[in-house]
Order: C-alpha cells, then sequence, then structure tokens
C-alpha cells in the first residue's frame, strides 16, 4: 500500500518552496489589479506546476538516484517506497489539475503555464533535456526561473519594465542553480553517463559560470532598482581572489539574488 509519507516526499514541498514563494511574490505585485479569487487560483496552479515538476523529475531520475545515497532519501521512487507507475500518475493528476486550474486566469498566463508544464516534462522524461548539454542549463533557466516569475506577473495581463528585468535576473540566476545542482551530482552522474553541462566542459569552466551567472542576475535585477547599482554586483567576484569557501560565495549570491529581487519587486507594490 502506498504510504502518505512517500507521496508528499515525492513532490518535495520544501525543496520547492522557494519557487512558489516566487510565484507568489509575482502575483502579490500585481495585487492591486486583480481579483481575490483569481490571486488564489493562479497560485494554487503555481504550487501544483512546482509539485509536477519535482515527481515527474523523481520518476526518471531514478538510474541517477540510485546511485546517489543523498538522492536516494529524497526519492521515494528510486528507494522502491513507490512504483514508476504511480510517480507517473501522481505527476498526471497534478498535471491535469493544474492546467484546469490555470484555464481560469487570463490568456497570457495560461500559455506561460502550458509551456513550463511541457518545459518541465521535457527536461525530465525523454528526450530528457536535462542529460543534454547546454540545454539542460538553458531549460532549467526557464521552467524554474524567469516563465514562473512571468506567469504570475501577467495575471494582470500585463508586463511591466521591472518584471521584465526582473523575470531576467531570475532566469540568469536559474542558469546558475541548475549548473551548481550539475555540480552536486557530478560523480553520480558521470557513473550514469550522463552528458551534462559541467561534465562536458569540466566543473573548473562550470563552476566560473556560476560565478558569472550569478553576477549578471544580481546586476540585471538591481538595473530594475537603481541602474547605477549594478557596480555593486561586481564585489560579488571579491570572494574569487581572496580565496572565500565556495559554499560561503554561493550563500552570498543567494542573499544578494533575494534582496535585489524583493527590492525591485518592492517599487510596484
Amino acid at each position: 500500500m502506498t504510504s502518505i509519507s512517500a507521496v508528499v516526499r515525492n513532490l518535495r514541498p520544501l525543496e520547492g518552496r522557494a519557487y512558489i514563494a516566487l510565484i507568489g511574490f509575482a502575483l502579490l505585485m500585481n495585487w492591486r489589479n486583480t481579483e481575490v479569487y483569481e490571486l488564489v487560483t493562479a497560485f494554487l496552479a503555481g504550487v501544483l506546476f512546482v509539485w509536477y515538476a519535482f515527481s515527474i523529475n523523481n520518476c526518471f531520475d531514478v538510474d541517477t538516484d540510485s546511485k546517489n545515497p543523498a538522492k536516494v532519501k529524497k526519492n521515494p521512487i528510486a528507494s522502491g517506497e513507490l512504483s514508476f507507475r504511480e510517480g507517473l500518475a501522481i505527476s498526471a493528476l497534478l498535471a491535469v489539475t493544474g492546467l484546469g486550474l490555470a484555464l481560469t486566469t487570463k490568456g497570457g498566463a495560461f500559455a506561460v503555464y502550458a509551456a513550463m508544464l511541457l518545459l518541465a516534462t521535457l527536461y525530465s522524461a525523454p528526450p530528457r533535456l536535462k542529460a543534454r548539454p547546454l540545454v539542460d542549463v538553458l531549460s532549467h533557466g526557464l521552467f524554474f526561473g524567469g516563465l514562473p516569475f512571468i506567469y504570475g506577473a501577467l495575471i494582470d495581463g500585463n508586463l511591466s519594465d521591472v518584471e521584465i528585468l526582473i523575470a531576467t535576473g531570475i532566469t540568469l540566476y536559474s542558469f546558475a542553480l541548475e549548473l551548481r545542482n550539475h555540480l552536486g551530482d557530478y560523480e553520480s552522474d558521470l557513473r550514469a553517463g550522463l552528458r551534462t553541462t559541467p561534465i562536458v566542459i569540466g566543473k573548473g569552466r562550470s563552476e566560473l559560470l556560476v560565478e558569472v551567472f550569478s553576477v549578471l542576475a544580481i546586476a540585471v535585477t538591481l538595473y530594475a532598482l537603481k541602474p547605477h547599482l549594478i557596480i555593486a554586483s561586481s564585489l560579488m567576484f571579491a570572494g574569487r581572489g581572496l580565496g572565500v569557501d565556495q559554499r560561503t560565495v554561493y550563500r552570498i549570491f543567494d542573499m544578494a539574488m533575494v534582496g535585489a529581487v524583493l527590492a525591485a519587486g518592492g517599487t510596484v507594490l
């Protein structure tokens, strides 16, 4: 019998909270021009999308997660607590329900939602974009980056200049996050024979790209707040010369990006 605990862990609610918060923040930025029921419906659809993306990924990550003890604990399909069919059924239910809720939003938001679902599916399921160099980073940057923000921002039917800049910054930062994720899975992906971007271009170049994308993302987002603040983002490279621990540098990037998004978004609240 399928346990509720396994089903919940298959959704990875804690890992998805940042993406859910991102959608919620985009909706909040447009609350003045939107009915409450529209905001609630769009948010629920957004939550289901995030859960779907993690669930479908678990289904097709069994080969790599089974070789990574840390990942097996997070993937109940890889650990055998859920069957592949059960994982697919859960994923399909999330996708159909989310798409149905998104149908009640304005046309632009629904189109973006449908694109998010498609990319999230192709990323994990065959042709499995996550195992293809460059395309893995680009697709992730869209369906778990700029597109969820744009989906929420389009709840009122319009995109402001500030929202476009924030979406661009988030997309760039998602490129960095995907590279960081692949770097963490480097050994297990290598054993599984996957050709992710870090495996193809090497760890060193991938780590440099993480920093480049992170700094660019922060710069673009700060530009939405105050154009001259983009200079401050260049200070993020200081850690490379000072020998600061990589984890610490990543935490600084994360805090700086969150702060930049909140500050830029606050200008229209």
